[in-house]
């Protein structure tokens, strides 16, 4: 049970370590141009995640072997750190590491990160997301390709809204309030089309995956349930964001009112990635 338990906790912390380093890419590709001062902060945080995450990938790896054997001393078993690395795990995982040290590579420089930089991060960041292809209920299921599809979606907005949101925080702090408002409004047009991208492909892919009501009333159930009640939270800050905050950032009070709302948006998604670490760690469909 222990080795579950931190297996779950390093599986959650490295989505979001993960998604913030594949999202600071996508952020810098999308609104690097407009940055003046917050560009090397943003690009620190994008290396920093992107380290982070090939460490917590590597060690969430082994500790599936403890996992198989119901105890930590299980990381030692040579015969099942093998059976692992035969498996789709291990494929997902280099994926995973491959992709992130190509995103810590493109942003390891300092200065403005070229056209060059961000090619190599955006081919990480596609690595990154194609590693979650190759585990999770979506695999086995026989409509696999579509369900595939829709996941690719789901990961794409989620890595552009989340690795978007400690970045917006940086710009509200040391661009000038014209750039920041730019890029919040910009940011805000594009999720507008993104982000309910997130709910659409979960739904789809919730009503292919559970085929009985009955699930709902199960742990998988209550928190894809829980999942979605979050989704909807979130929605409503951002619309907040968008309407009352963004707008007026050229106001103090707007600016601190904005980064607070951002950082509850962050809290939030932390929350909502740990509890698919949990769901896909304890739980299935067919549970």
């Amino acid at each position: 049970m222990l080795a579950d338990v931190l297996s779950a906790l390093v599986r959650a912390l490295s989505f979001i370590a993960l998604f913030q380093a594949a999202g600071v890419v996508v952020f810098l590709a999308i609104f690097g141009r407009y940055l003046e001062q917050a560009s090397d902060s943003i690009r620190r945080l994008g290396y920093a995640a992107a380290m982070a995450g090939i460490v917590l990938v590597a060690v969430h790896l082994s500790l599936e072997a403890a996992r198989m054997s119901g105890t930590l001393s299980g990381v030692l078993d040579a015969s099942l750190q093998a059976l692992v690395l035969d498996s789709s795990l291990s494929i997902a995982a280099i994926l995973r590491m491959v992709g992130l040290a190509a995103i810590a590579a493109a942003l390891i420089r300092r200065g403005t990160v070229g056209r060059m930089q961000l090619q190599l991060g955006m081919a990480g960041t596609l690595l990154t997301i194609a590693g979650f292809l190759f585990v999770g209920h979506t695999v086995v299921d026989p409509d696999r390709s579509l369900l595939a599809a829709l996941l690719s979606l789901h990961l794409a907005a989620v890595t552009f809204w989340f690795g978007a949101l400690i970045p917006l925080i940086l710009v509200t702090r040391e661009e000038r309030a014209p750039t920041a408002t730019l890029i919040a409004d910009r940011f805000s047009r594009i999720a507008s089309w993104w982000v309910p991208g997130i709910l659409i492909a979960g739904v789809i892919m919730t009503t292919m995956l559970v085929n009985r009501w009955a699930v709902f009333a199960q742990s998988y159930g209550t928190l894809l349930l829980a999942k979605v009640a979050m989704f909807l939270l979130l929605m409503v800050l951002a619309a907040l964001n968008k309407w009352r905050y963004a707008p007026f950032l050229a106001r103090p009070s707007a600016a601190i009112a904005f980064q607070r709302s951002v950082a509850v948006e962050y809290v939030l998604i932390c929350i909502v990635l740990a509890m698919t670490a949990i769901l896909t760690t304890f739980f299935s469909p067919d549970s």
